[in-house]
C-alpha cells in the first residue's frame, strides 16, 4: 500500500460524495414535482411524451396499480428485446450477418438487461450486431429508471400519512429517464468520446498499426453505451472484456471517472431521501453506515492485492514490480490503471452493483474476493439505482423492529409504528434474497451440469459458482470468469435467480411502501427511538453485519476463506 494509492481512492470518493450533494436536491425537486432550473428544456417533452402515451401526468395509483404497472412495463420491453435477439440477423445494422441468439441464451441476456444485471454469457463484439447492442442500451435507461421510481415509491409511503397513493408510475418512469439518465449519459459519452472510445454505426475498422501491421478493430457506438452502462449501475458493456477493454476505458483518467459515473447518483439517493422525508441527519447516519463499509472493504481489497500471494513472496517471485506497482498481485490488472484505482474500480463496481470491471475478479487474492462477493450479498452499500437504498431501509426496519424487542415498546420509524405486517414483508425481502443466492448455489455444485464447467479445481472454483449466483441476484453481472456459464444448465438457472433476485424483495418493499402509507402520525415521545447519531447508526451497522454473517459467513467459508488457509501454507489452485 502507497500513500499515493490512498490519496487516489480518498480523492475519488470525496468528488463523487461532493457531486452527490447537489444532485441530491435535484432529484427531489424532479420527484416532488418542484421546479428546478431545467424544467423550461423537460417540460415540454415530457407533455409530449404524456399525451401521445395518453397518462394524465396528475392522476396517483395504489401501490398495487403503481407496481402492476412497472412489472407489465418491464416485461413488455422483455419481449421485445428478446425478439429482436433472436432475428437480430434480419435488422438493420449487422454488417457482419451475425446470426440470432440461441434461445437459452436469448434468454439469460434479455431478462438480465431488463433486471439491471447485465451479466454477460456472450463476448458482445463477436455475437451481437450494433442494432442489438443498442437495444440493450434501450435496457440500460429503463431498467435503471425502473429501480429509482420503486424506490421513489417507498418514500412517499414513508412520508406521506394515512393516504392511498403512491404517485405515478409514468410520470415517475419518464422523468427519471428524461431529467436524470439521458442527460448525464450525454454529456458523459461526449467526454468518453473525447477520451477515445469509439462511437460509430460501423462494426469493423481496418487500420494499419505503428509497426506497419494491418489490423481489422471492432467498432461501434461505444461511448454512447459506457455512459449508461455506468451511470445507470447496469455494467453490460460493449465489449466481453468491459472496461479492461482499453476501447471501453482508454486511460486511468476514464477510469476514475467510470468509477465517478458508479457512485455518484447511488450516494445521491441516499441524500435525496433525506430531504423528501425532512430528516437529512437520519439520511447522512444511513450514509455514513454505507460509507463505513465501503471504505473498510476497500481496505481490506487494497491491502491484500498491494501485499500479493504470500507463497510467491517466499520464493522471492513479488510480482510485477514497477515503479507505479510496487510489488504486490498485478495478476489480471492493467499496468497503466494499477493497484489502487484496480482495488476502488472493483470495490465500487460490486458495491454500487454495477458489474462493469477493468480487471479479472478471478485473478484477485482469495480475501479480496469474498470483499466483492460479500458487498453483493449486502446489496445495500449504496447499491444500484434505487435497490440499494430499498434494501438499507428493509434493514432498518428490521433493525428498528429488534431494538423495539430489546425495550419492550412497539417500534417506530418516522412517526410510523412497524407492525407485524411490515416486519414480515421487510423480513421475506431479505431471506429471499439470501435463499435466492444460496438453493440455487447448492444445487449447482451438487449436479455434475454444475460441475462440469468450472476451470479451477477445490475452493477457487466453488467460489466461481457462489460469485456467479451472488452477482445474478444481486443484480450485478460481473463474474469470476472461471465459470463458463454459456451453457443450457447455466443460462437457465443463472436467468432465473436473476428474475426472482430483482422482483421479489421489490414487491415485498413497494408493499410495505403501501402499508405504511396508511398509518397515521405518531407524535414523537421521550420512549421514541431516535432515527440518527450513534445509537441509531451502531443498531443498523450491528443488524447489517449480524444477519450477513449468519446468512453467508459457511458458504464463503467453503470458498474463498478456506482458499486463503490454503494459499498461505502453500497450496495454491490453478
Amino acid at each position: 500500500m502507497t500513500f499515493t494509492g490512498v490519496f487516489q481512492m480518498a480523492i475519488t470518493l470525496l468528488i463523487m460524495v461532493i457531486a452527490a450533494i447537489p444532485l441530491s436536491r435535484y432529484l427531489s425537486h424532479v420527484f416532488n414535482g418542484e421546479k428546478t432550473f431545467l424544467d423550461f428544456l423537460f417540460t415540454p417533452v415530457e407533455n409530449l411524451t404524456f399525451r401521445f402515451l395518453n397518462v394524465n401526468k396528475k392522476e396517483e395509483t395504489d401501490w398495487v396499480r403503481y407496481l402492476k404497472t412497472g412489472l407489465i412495463i418491464n416485461f413488455l420491453m422483455l419481449a421485445i428485446v428478446y425478439f429482436i435477439l433472436k432475428f437480430q440477423n434480419y435488422l438493420p445494422f449487422n454488417q457482419m450477418r451475425y446470426k440470432g441468439l440461441s434461445w437459452d441464451l436469448d434468454f439469460n441476456t434479455a431478462i438480465s438487461f431488463i433486471t439491471n444485471t447485465n451479466w454477460q454469457n456472450y463476448g458482445g463484439e463477436e455475437v451481437l450486431s450494433n442494432f442489438s447492442q443498442m437495444a440493450l442500451v434501450f435496457l440500460q435507461f429503463t431498467s435503471a429508471a425502473t429501480g429509482l421510481v420503486f424506490a421513489v415509491a417507498f418514500i412517499r409511503g414513508l412520508v406521506r400519512r394515512e393516504a392511498k397513493y403512491v404517485g405515478n408510475f409514468y410520470v415517475d418512469f419518464i422523468k427519471g429517464i428524461y431529467r436524470l439518465f439521458l442527460p448525464l449519459a450525454i454529456l458523459f459519452a461526449v467526454i468518453m468520446l473525447w477520451q477515445g472510445a469509439p462511437q460509430t454505426f460501423s462494426m469493423q475498422k481496418k487500420v494499419t498499426n505503428m509497426t506497419g501491421v494491418k489490423q481489422t478493430l471492432s467498432v461501434g457506438p461505444v461511448a454512447s453505451m459506457t455512459a449508461i452502462e455506468n451511470l445507470g449501475t447496469n455494467g453490460g458493456g460493449f465489449y466481453d472484456a468491459n472496461a479492461a477493454q482499453p476501447y471501453e476505458n482508454p486511460n486511468p483518467f476514464t477510469n476514475a471517472l467510470i468509477i465517478f459515473m458508479m457512485g455518484t447518483i447511488p450516494i445521491a439517493l441516499f441524500l435525496m431521501y433525506g430531504i423528501m422525508i425532512g430528516n437529512k441527519k437520519h439520511a447522512w447516519t444511513l450514509f455514513a453506515v454505507a460509507m463505513t463499509l465501503i471504505v473498510v472493504c476497500l481496505a481490506v481489497i487494497y491491502s491484500q492485492e498491494a501485499s500479493g500471494n504470500p507463497f510467491l513472496s517466499k520464493l522471492g517471485a513479488n510480482i510485477h514490480v514497477s515503479k507505479n506497482n510496487p510489488g504486490g498481485n498485478m495478476e489480471g490488472k492493467q499496468e497503466h490503471i494499477g493497484i489502487a484505482q484496480t482495488s476502488l474500480f472493483a470495490t465500487a463496481t460490486t458495491a454500487f452493483t454495477t458489474g462493469n470491471v477493468d480487471s479479472a475478479h478471478d485473478s484477485f487474492m482469495p480475501l479480496s474476493g469474498m470483499i466483492l462477493m460479500s458487498e453483493m450479498m449486502l446489496n445495500l452499500i449504496f447499491g444500484g439505482k434505487g435497490v440499494g437504498l430499498l434494501n438499507m431501509l428493509t434493514m432498518v426496519i428490521i433493525g428498528v423492529f429488534i431494538a423495539g424487542l430489546m425495550v419492550g415498546r412497539t417500534p417506530e420509524f418516522l412517526g410510523k409504528k412497524i407492525e407485524a405486517k411490515e416486519v414480515k414483508l421487510a423480513t421475506l425481502a431479505m431471506f429471499a434474497h439470501a435463499f435466492i443466492i444460496l438453493i440455487p448455489f447448492a444445487i449447482t455444485v451438487a449436479i455434475p451440469a454444475g460441475l462440469a464447467e468450472i476451470f479451477n479445481p477445490g475452493p477457487h472454483g466453488l467460489s466461481e459458482i457462489l460469485y456467479a449466483y451472488t452477482s445474478t441476484v444481486a443484480n450485478n453481472g460481473s463474474a469470476f470468469a472461471g465459470l463458463n456459464g454459456n451453457t443450457l444448465f447455466y443460462n437457465i438457472s443463472l436467468g432465473l435467480t436473476v428474475f426472482f433476485g430483482r422482483y421479489v424483495p421489490i414487491i415485498c418493499q413497494v408493499a410495505i411502501a403501501g402499508s405504511l402509507i396508511k398509518k397515521k402520525s405518531i407524535p414523537e415521545s421521550a420512549g421514541t427511538f431516535p432515527a440518527h447519531g450513534p445509537l441509531f447508526y451502531a443498531v443498523v451497522m450491528g443488524t447489517i453485519l449480524l444477519v450477513g454473517a449468519l446468512t453467508f459467513f459457511p458458504a464463503l467459508a467453503l470458498g474463498p476463506i478456506a482458499e486463503h488457509f490454503a494459499m498461505a501454507e502453500g497450496h495454491l489452485f490453478y
